[in-house]
């Protein structure tokens, strides 16, 4: 594998990143939403809310994630683990892929009160890219946070 992003022969522009996977690179853009402030490269959080249903429905912050995995991966497999950082006593979340799962690839499951993972539950046969919207809302001391994980999975063709 040639890193492209590394040795700059990517075509990728000033406004997007370069994301080095087996054998080829993508070009990634990463942009807040309105109403949200970039506060790292991968990191959006909510600047307001105007009510108490919307505190509660939007997410309080958008991270995104790059995954790279191959094609011949053992299924069922663990591919992201997420939770609330600091977990405290009596904290709760529900996980729900939103968005990027009509084929069914993916599912998530609670590991505990405080901790789920999304894993792979089909085998992917082709080289594919995904971008999965995962939302985990947190449950804590009587009120719900919704924060959501965009997450790129770029399956790759194994190296033989």
């Amino acid at each position: 594998d040639i890193d492209e992003c590394a040795i700059g022969s990517h075509n990728c522009s000033a406004a997007e990143t370069c994301y080095n996977i087996q054998g080829s690179f993508r070009c990634l853009s990463f942009e807040c939403p309105s109403n949200y402030r970039k506060v790292s490269d991968m990191r959006c959080e909510r600047i307001s809310c105007f009510n108490y249903l919307e505190c509660q429905n939007t997410p309080v912050r958008i991270t995104y994630y790059q995954l790279n995995f191959q094609t011949n991966i053992v299924v069922p497999a663990h591919i992201f683990r997420i939770g609330p950082s600091p977990a405290y006593a009596g904290d709760s979340i529900a996980l729900t892929i939103t968005r990027g799962n009509e084929e069914g690839f993916f599912s998530t499951r609670r590991l505990n009160a405080y901790t789920g993972i999304v894993y792979l539950q089909r085998q992917v046969k082709e080289p594919k890219d995904f971008l999965l919207d995962v939302e985990m809302k947190l449950w804590r001391q009587g009120t719900y946070t919704t924060f959501l994980a965009k997450i790129y999975i770029f399956i790759t063709a194994h190296a033989y």
